[in-house]
């Protein structure tokens, strides 16, 4: 299915301009002034020399030659609110400069996206796929990834980099899965390795939630950092944002994985991890689906059966929903006195059809953590919603590509 028409444009996100620390490094210069103008935060010469400290000389000759390379281009000039002096030029990132591919792997789902430098998105296909077996999962993917470059008129040549966004534990240097609990089977599977080598580029690859709350956090304004955003669907996943707007993964990539938090009073629950009392294996959208269907003597319901059933206000279904939000409110409690976050944001495909979720882990989230954690916290959907992650991940990709090491 495509939800492009409901997400032609994407917000605009901030980049993070690398420190300009080594004037002498050229590539390090042309990277601070790409992203200035990717980020839309200076587009002028003037502005770029004022942003940067640089002379306007080392700017032209420094845009001449991002020029060369077909990476930015002149959008004409600038019209001033007062229209007193000459008008400035304004820089912008050519249209033909390259393209992101985002694979988006879930349990249920394979997504696409294709992004040009300027955060523009150009197409976005979903399909429903239950991925088994990597090899077969990723030829669906690569296969799925082509129909939709070509039905936008894409060539393959302009793919830059590609960002895969997965469901699970990630080894963001190996580019590889780390025992997936809820994508069984992936474990060490070479995943950025196996489609740089059919797509011919660079691939990248990291967890889905940190991708959505990167591209949550660079919509937000600054002081919204610390940003935690926990998703509630297969699984339970969290990701977070420090203040200074990097992703925080942790020594080997596992930092926020809260679905494996231990929770008391459920200590007979086996997760799919192996453990016992995960506040996954009792309050995940799976888990409560499950309840479900036992309260109702149906173990065929599904998590959409659930959606439909708290869209409309099916008593069990709500009792259901707020029971898990008190088990994961408990948790957010203990996230918010070991992280501080400015704002927590709570998403996945149960938010979007009720508030209950919200309002319960809300409301026990205040009641148990401490005033001095909680008088300025945001506890609060999605901004975004649902392409939070892919905002992330063309987010990921752009800073790659405008970096000093892709540039040299």
């Amino acid at each position: 299915m495509s939800d492009i028409k409901n997400s032609k444009q994407f917000p605009h996100a901030r980049l993070l301009v690398p420190a300009l620390v080594r004037m002498s490094d050229h590539a390090v210069v042309l990277s601070v002034i790409m992203q200035l103008i990717a980020s839309g935060a200076a587009t002028t010469r003037p502005q770029l020399a004022e942003a940067t400290g640089l002379a306007r000389s080392t700017i032209t000759a420094c845009l001449t030659a991002l020029e060369r390379r077909g990476l930015i281009t002149s959008a004409g000039a600038q019209v001033t609110e007062n229209n007193r002096g000459r008008p400035a030029e304004r820089i912008i990132i050519s249209p033909n400069a390259g393209v992101i591919l985002v694979i988006d792997l879930t349990p249920h789902h394979i997504g696409v996206a294709l992004a040009r430098l300027d955060q523009t998105l150009i197409a976005y296909e979903r399909i429903t796929f239950m991925p088994e077996d990597p090899v077969v999962t990723l030829d669906a993917a690569v296969q799925l990834a082509r129909r939709t470059m070509q039905g936008a008129g894409v060539d393959e040549a302009s793919l830059r980099t590609i960002v895969v966004s997965f469901s699970g534990p990630v080894d963001v240097k190996l580019g590889m899965p780390v025992r997936p609990p809820i994508m069984p089977g992936w474990d060490s599977f070479p995943i950025t390795t196996y489609l740089g080598t059919e797509f011919g580029c660079p691939c990248h690859m990291d967890n889905d939630v940190n991708l959505m709350a990167l591209g949550e956090a660079r919509v937000l304004p600054d002081d919204q950092c610390p940003l935690l955003v926990i998703k509630i669907g297969t699984g339970i996943g969290g990701g977070l944002v420090t203040a200074k707007g990097e992703l925080h993964r942790g020594a080997d990539g596992a930092a926020c994985d809260i679905g494996h938090l231990f929770t008391s009073g459920v200590e007979d629950v086996v997760c799919s991890c192996g453990n016992v009392g995960c506040i996954e294996a009792v309050a995940s959208a799976e888990a409560i689906t499950k309840e479900l269907g036992a309260a109702i003597g149906n173990p065929d319901v599904t998590q959409t059966d659930l959606r439909r059933a708290a869209h409309a206000g099916d008593a069990v279904a709500i009792r259901l929903i707020r029971d898990a939000a008190a088990k994961i409110g408990g948790v957010v409690a203990l996230l918010v006195h070991v992280y501080n976050p400015a704002r927590i944001v709570i998403t996945g495909p149960l938010t979007e059809v009720t508030d209950d979720l919200l309002a319960g882990i809300r409301s026990v989230a205040y009641q148990r953590a401490l005033p001095l954690a909680t008088r300025n916290l945001t506890l609060v959907h999605s901004v975004i919603g649902s392409m939070a992650g892919i905002l992330g991940a063309v987010v990921l990709g752009i800073e790659y590509v405008l970096s000093p090491e892709a540039l040299r």
